[in-house]
């Protein structure tokens, strides 16, 4: 499949009610799969919202529990990709992505970089994630999937592009922090130079799920998008609007790009290592 037709959802959720999240998505699914659509994509915490604080603890669920049933079996015809509090089996307590495809379910990412400064404090109510790879996908291809502020330490996106993902996604839940005299939030722009870059960088695509709404002092501003490998975005949902954004996924663009540039092919991988190894068992002097 080199055109999958993939679908954003830019959409609110309800604080802590994981059944009425899980009905949303469900019938957005179903929606999308009358529809046409090949895969479908959720924010960060899509089945449970994001402010939860304790609360996350009595509501992690397994990836295998049969209340996720619902969508492994939309997944026989959709691909399907929300966010979730996970518990693992060793009952550690993530924010993870979810990933459904046909008829199973599958922990795609754990998120890494848990933000606990500012308004955040993610680290008190969840454990951090240890890995990163991509995963092959039927409709998608190979896909690489991160957390929000995943994608403000560039080891994420640039190991997952080098494990083989020509598709980043980046599930996120971020909110609105204004600066007296802004017409455009500053964060807006970010997150924009941001996937710009990687996608040029790693002559990749980037696909970037925020969500909308408010919780408590919250206020999250949507903005999703699509950016092309060449570094040019080539669809955006609204600020702070509910949106079903329909983007298709050109995997022949890839190819393009890196025919076009051999930067991302001619990285030196061992140099890197090499250089980090250095880095990270270097010691002061006594």
């Amino acid at each position: 499949m080199l055109k999958p037709r993939l679908r954003i959802i830019q959409n609110d959720c309800v604080l802590a009610n994981f059944n009425r999240n899980l009905e949303e998505h469900v019938r957005l699914a179903e929606e999308a799969l009358e529809e046409g659509i090949d895969a479908i994509a959720f924010p960060e915490l899509s089945l449970t919202g994001y402010n939860v604080q304790d609360a996350a603890q009595d509501i992690a669920i397994h990836i295998d529990d049969p209340a996720l049933d619902p969508l492994r079996e939309l997944s026989r015809d959709i691909t399907i990709i929300c966010g979730g509090i996970e518990l693992s089996d060793d009952y550690g307590v993530y924010n993870s992505a979810f990933f459904f495809e046909d008829g199973t379910g599958r922990s795609a990412h754990r998120k890494i970089y848990l933000p606990t400064y500012g308004m955040f404090e993610e680290h008190r109510y969840f454990s951090a994630g240890q890995r990163i790879e991509p995963l092959t996908s039927k409709r998608l291809g190979r896909i690489g999937i991160a957390i929000c502020e995943d994608f403000w330490h560039v080891s994420v996106p640039y190991l997952l592009a080098h494990q083989g993902a020509k598709l980043l996604f980046v599930l996120m839940s971020s909110p609105l922090r204004l600066t007296p005299g802004e017409q455009e939030p500053l964060i807006v722009r970010q997150w924009q130079q941001i996937m710009n870059t990687y996608a040029f960088l790693f002559s990749t695509h980037v696909a970037a799920v925020n969500r909308i709404g408010s919780e408590d002092s919250f206020t999250f501003w949507g903005r999703s998008g699509l950016t092309g490998p060449d570094g040019i975005s080539t669809a955006a949902a609204p600020l702070f609007k509910a949106s079903k954004l329909d983007t298709e996924i050109d995997l022949q663009a890839v190819k393009q790009a890196r025919l076009n540039s051999s930067h991302f092919l001619d990285e030196d991988m061992r140099l890197f290592s090499s250089e980090l190894d250095a880095i990270t068992s270097w010691r002061p002097p006594a």
